[in-house]
């Protein structure tokens, strides 16, 4: 639990998150910490500014989409205007030569620039002349700088025609998942799920230590890996036995190289999984089938629709398999891929739960659109969008 300041500070009306993953960290959010949102709105691109009841710490830990938490501390209509609640805030918390930062979200350059002259000159006007201004690239000190330069960050974005302002008080261990993505023994191409985002689309799941997820395409594991370390029993189906053997591997490896019967990595047809289930239930189920061939360009916005309808009849048939052996309370979470074109189009695939007794899932105060499309992926041509259906009652 990197927290950065006192958690006590997140005991505030309004926190703002620097989302790693667009509207998905905002559906993220709404899903782990649940009915203590009571209001959730997008800014910018990469702020997520939520009204909570009570945020738990504890709750907030796990949220693995996002960069930095903060509690919207002040909100100035303008650049200039002397931000002194946050300064007597951050007084409260520095020392004679502390480092302080600002990032700022989608804030123009000269009123990031008037926004840090105000915030420097209210800090000298409380006696703190020698705090260190960190200047970081392009407005953003990244959440592994604010751990290692020791930084009180402020995180500042445009809102209701003004501008908010809040101390970063948590951020996630970044470290921790970026070992994951280059160690493990058996590797993934560059477009398969990131740790990072592995853990967010199980985050989305809802489930709990003790559960069952089924990955129906695992791959090599990315997604179980994940599920895994949240104690979860993990039932992993692959139709390539190299992946099958990828993915143990993985999981071997995840625990240290202890064998556990924690999980069950069998080769299949996610299109028949009742059968191989005989008829089990599952607590949730996360996977990223894509099933398409590997794109050295852009293709035309017709090859891209041939492409996607003929990935899209599997998709299909695996949903409905997906449908018979979900528990009643769980959740499948699927993601699409959305490929780019040469003709400046995208083109994605739509899957339809109603005839299978599925709606989509809707959590917290906003309505989401589905396929919810990720955002700042670094994948070229092919992005991703995702889907979350749980069984009607």
């Amino acid at each position: 639990m990197p927290f950065v300041l006192p958690p006590s500070l997140l005991e505030a009306d309004d926190v703002a998150l620097v989302t790693a993953f667009g509207k998905l960290s905002v559906l993220e959010a709404c899903a782990v910490l649940g009915n203590s949102v009571k209001k959730a709105e997008a800014p910018t691109d990469r702020i997520a500014a939520l009204r909570v009841e009570h945020l738990e710490p504890r709750i907030l830990a796990e949220l693995s989409g996002s960069h930095k938490c903060a509690p919207v501390v002040q909100t100035v209509d303008s650049a200039s205007e002397d931000p002194g609640q946050l300064a007597d805030m951050m007084a409260a918390h520095l020392e004679e030569k502390s480092n302080v930062s600002m990032s700022g979200y989608g804030v123009a350059e000269d009123d990031y620039e008037e926004l840090v002259r105000t915030m420097l000159d209210s800090l000298r006007d409380r006696g703190l002349r020698k705090v260190r201004l960190l200047r970081p690239e392009g407005s953003e000190l990244l959440s592994e700088q604010v751990i290692a330069r020791q930084s009180l960050d402020v995180v500042a974005f445009p809102y209701h025609d003004g501008f908010a302002l809040g101390p970063t008080v948590w951020v996630p261990d970044s470290a921790e998942m970026r070992q994951k993505g280059t160690r493990r023994p058996a590797p993934h191409p560059d477009i398969a799920l990131s740790p990072r985002l592995a853990r967010t689309l199980v985050n989305l799941a809802g489930l709990r230590p003790g559960h069952t997820l089924l990955d129906p395409f695992c791959g090599a594991g990315t997604i179980l890996v994940e599920a895994y370390a949240k104690s979860l029993r993990c039932l992993g189906v692959d139709s390539r036995a190299s992946r099958v053997q990828e993915t143990r591997e993985n999981l071997k490896w995840s625990t240290g190289g202890v064998e556990d019967r924690g999980y069950d990595i069998r080769k299949g047809d996610a299109r028949d999984l009742h059968r191989m289930l005989r008829g089990t239930k599952v607590d949730g189920i996360v996977t990223e089938p894509l099933l398409l061939p590997r794109l050295d360009a852009r293709p035309k916005t017709a090859t891209a629709q041939a492409m996607i309808e003929e990935s899209a009849r599997v998709y299909n048939d695996a949903l409905a398999s997906m449908a018979e052996c979900i528990h009643p309370d769980g959740r499948i979470v699927v993601v699409v891929p959305v490929v780019q074109t040469m003709d400046g189009d995208e083109v994605t695939l739509t899957l339809e739960g109603r005839r299978l007794g599925l709606r989509l899932y809707q959590p917290g105060p906003v309505g989401f659109e589905y396929p919810v499309r990720l955002s700042f992926e670094s994948t070229r041509w092919i992005r991703r969008a995702v889907y979350i259906f749980e069984p009607r009652s």
